[in-house]
């Protein structure tokens, strides 16, 4: 039997480990905030949660070896010493960095010129220094534009010297991948399976704006905001959350509509196919109340999740809900949109629940709605299909009251409310289960062409 923390089994310390704090579980208030993974303000219930692990962490050497690979699963990268000290431990602990904040402010040292080619030396050290990141971010603006082209161009091949990308397991060796191998081997003195390919392995991916670039600065360049981040978008095929953070100056349409082309231009390996994308736009969006959103529908079908954040910046607006309704009609067209969260816009509940109602009938796979409050916090409204009645939401009574008839069934055996805890991942469950149950579609139903020729083969065999 046990009697010290030395004698338990290193399964039993991990799980302890994993139960005092863990960097990449979501919550589920995570997954509907920008906060994701590697969060930029860490609330204060999660900090005392690391607080206690770290404290954990100094009883003996057997728990500290353990809590080290959870402590550097996420880390941010604010100076080029940090940069430096991450490459120096490619042998050790940087093998457990899993989600990464880059701020490029680093560079901004007034004693010295900037030179991309030196920064972007640094930054692909860094990077293949962590063989399993799946998820970076980078605070950046259109100063850093050649050295992340640089960077991108250096960890993924020119498209004519890597055609197919590889399969994500078991991963093909790439010149990323045998420098972070041999730099693991001669670190530990232990030969590791080569990384996969940095392409292959990114899962999140963030382009956060630090500051506002000059007035005209664009057009003068005749240039896009994430002009820089194009390539790496087009090659990582596994990227299923995309956040582009310009909030600090006014998006262009073709800003957004640019990043979204090569998104679609996507090409996964034999047996696999392009992951659906949660899209993250924060910022206002010029022409934004136009066709705005039709472009979006039409350059990328793939989004499973949207999320719109003042896309009229710091001005609050009130509508109508028809007006409402008609400016996110085209949203309607896409066919795996499960939620979509809109900023700006301010709506007391009872609208809310009207416009939640509407979408929930427009968007058959839509099943979480996010609309500003008259006090400026947002409201999460679950949309159950095939359920009736009050779901046990902790706020239920006041709802009622306030949206008149929140809990009653809004349509055809659906019922909106907001979202209680764990309702997120029970939609999400039900969803699943409701896909899963469908019959996939003949191929002559989805293509009348394809009936047309069925139809004429059966005529050709009756003549006969």
């Amino acid at each position: 039997m046990p009697t010290t923390f030395a004698d338990l089994p290193r399964e039993v310390i991990r799980n302890i480990v994993n139960q005092l704090y863990d960097p990449l579980e979501l919550t589920q208030q995570d997954r509907l905030t920008w906060g994701i993974f590697s969060t930029v303000d860490m609330h204060q219930e999660r900090e005392d949660c690391l607080l206690s692990l770290v404290a954990f962490g100094s009883t003996c050497r057997r728990v500290r070896r353990e809590v080290r690979a959870t402590i550097f699963r996420c880390i941010r990268i604010s100076s080029t010493a940090h940069a430096h000290e991450v490459v120096r431990n490619r042998g050790g602990w940087a093998r457990y960095v899993r989600s990464m904040i880059v701020d490029l402010t680093m560079f901004d040292d007034a004693r010295r010129p900037r030179s991309c080619w030196q920064e972007s030396a640094l930054l692909t050290a860094l990077l293949t220094a962590v063989p399993n990141l799946s998820h970076l971010s980078f605070f950046a603006d259109a100063s850093d534009d050649s050295t992340l082209a640089l960077l991108f161009a250096a960890l993924i091949p020119h498209p004519s010297l890597h055609a197919v990308p590889p399969p994500a397991g078991p991963p093909s060796p790439s010149a990323v991948s045998a420098v972070s191998t041999s730099a693991s081997a001669s670190g530990s003195g232990a030969a590791r399976l080569p990384a996969a390919p940095f392409a292959a392995r990114l899962r999140s991916f963030g382009w956060r704006q630090r500051a506002a670039p000059p007035a005209a600065l664009a057009e003068f360049a005749s240039t896009s905001t994430f002009v820089s981040a194009l390539h790496v978008l087009r090659h990582a095929y596994a990227l299923s959350l995309l956040v582009l953070d310009a909030d600090m100056d006014e998006m262009r349409q073709a800003d957004v509509l640019e990043p979204l082309r090569e998104l679609a231009l996507r090409t996964a390996p034999l047996g696999e196919r392009p992951s659906l994308i949660s899209l993250m736009l924060c910022g206002p969006i010029r022409g934004w109340d136009g066709q705005f959103l039709r472009s979006v529908v039409d350059t990328l079908q793939d989004i499973k999740e949207l999320f719109i954040d003042r896309p009229l910046g710091k001005q609050r607006a009130s509508t109508t809900v028809e007006s409402f309704i008609d400016l996110l009609l085209p949203l309607a067209d896409l066919p795996q949109l499960r939620l979509l969260q809109i900023g700006s816009y301010m709506f007391p509940p009872a609208t809310q629940f009207a416009i939640a109602t509407r979408l929930a009938g427009l968007m058959p796979s839509l099943i979480v709605v996010g609309l500003l409050g008259e006090e400026g916090d947002t409201t999460w409204w679950g949309l159950w299909r095939g359920v009736r009645g009050d779901l046990g939401n902790g706020a239920g009574h006041g709802w009622r009251q306030a949206a008149h008839g929140a809990f009653a069934a809004s349509g055809p055996g659906i019922t909106v409310q907001p979202l209680g805890d764990g309702h997120l991942a029970q939609l999400g469950a039900r969803l699943e289960a409701q896909q899963r149950s469908v019959a996939p579609t003949p191929p002559w139903e989805a293509s009348p062409s394809a009936r047309e020729l069925a139809e004429a083969g059966e005529g050709d065999a009756e003549m006969e």
